[in-house]
């Protein structure tokens, strides 16, 4: 387990996920630019203490990225790529220019870069940011995959509550990866949670922050509130199996609506969804089951957490956590 973060070094958060290192800018704009946007770097001062650092972990399609270069630095990215780009900084600030507005972000204020923006942007040197990356396609409206994207304002005050309580969950969940990612990676369920929640949160910051009218701001909002209706329903029965038919009546959406909306948002069904947090309910069980010395038989788990069928049960358990469920309960394998 990794300790706590330090905080008086926030470029070194999630440093158990580097993405690239290097005091070569030239090198450094190659390595972040496969990442992010395919960018020109120029180092404006303190070459000599030039170091590119770039961490990246991913749930799901959202990516959380730190990243600092300890120099001061102009970046010119041109057109950006297809994803929305939330900046936290961490410390420092940054003159961000996107789409022609022109603005400082820093500790008190994050900053939003539309997908497809010409952009450009001065770093001072102690400049180091938590960036959120999420595909254009993610935020758009429900089952509209044609539809316009919604245009969120380049920067938000961090003394809006709203923002403040989103800036907060974003920079825990950071810290808590830090610490604990190992554990987070053996549970996909749990990182398509996180993203989400952290999705799920960006309804926080209020209409104010798009830029399309009343109407689709409204059909967005309730699309993803009909979504988290459908998380909350298979989290709150997990030892019942899920029809498909079922879930959807509970979110108010088809079928198929449904099917679309976890596709873009999990890759993966509805019902393969449910499928991954029943067989981690069943692990937990026979993990604590392990530790504990209780007898406990495997049918019975199953049964409770709606397998029907033990062989299918056994290859989706072993699918799922990479050895039979039987091994988990012998306490022989730490998953």
């Amino acid at each position: 387990m990794r300790p706590a973060a330090d905080l008086s070094k926030p470029c070194q958060l999630l440093d158990d996920y580097p993405l690239s290192r290097s005091r070569s800018a030239c090198e450094a704009s190659q390595l972040i630019g496969r990442a992010l946007s395919p960018h020109q770097l120029h180092v404006r001062n303190r070459a000599d203490h030039f170091e590119a650092r770039h961490n990246q972990i991913h749930l799901g399609q959202v990516a959380l990225n730190v990243l600092s270069y300890g120099a001061e630095v102009e970046i010119d990215p041109g057109e950006r790529g297809d994803y929305y780009l939330l900046q936290l900084p961490l410390q420092g600030r940054a003159r961000v220019n996107c789409n022609g507005q022109e603005a400082w972000v820093g500790t008190d204020t994050m900053s939003v870069l539309q997908p497809r923006a010409q952009t450009r942007m001065v770093w001072t040197s102690d400049c180091a940011m938590i960036m959120v990356q999420i595909p254009s396609q993610m935020l758009r409206n429900e089952g509209d995959a044609d539809g316009p994207l919604p245009a969120l304002r380049l920067t938000r005050s961090r003394h809006d509550p709203a923002v403040a309580a989103w800036w907060q969950a974003v920079t825990d969940m950071t810290r808590n990866l830090h610490s604990h990612g190992a554990q987070w990676l053996r549970h996909p369920a749990a990182f398509g949670a996180m993203e989400a929640f952290l999705l799920s949160g960006l309804q926080l910051l209020g209409p104010s922050n798009l830029g399309a009218d009343d109407n689709a701001k409204a059909t967005h909002a309730g699309n993803a509130s009909r979504l988290q209706r459908a998380l909350d329903h298979i989290h709150a029965h997990v030892h019942e199996s899920h029809h498909l038919a079922d879930i959807a009546g509970v979110a108010c959406m088809s079928p198929r609506a449904l099917e679309a909306a976890f596709r873009r948002r999990f890759d993966l069904s509805p019902l393969a969804y449910a499928r991954a947090v029943r067989l981690e309910a069943v692990h937990q069980v026979l993990q604590m089951a392990a530790l504990d010395g209780h007898p406990t038989l495997l049918s019975d788990v199953a049964l409770h957490h709606g397998f029907i069928h033990m062989g299918r049960f056994a290859a989706y358990y072993k699918q799922h956590f990479g050895c039979s469920p039987s091994v988990t309960l012998r306490g022989h394998a730490q998953h």
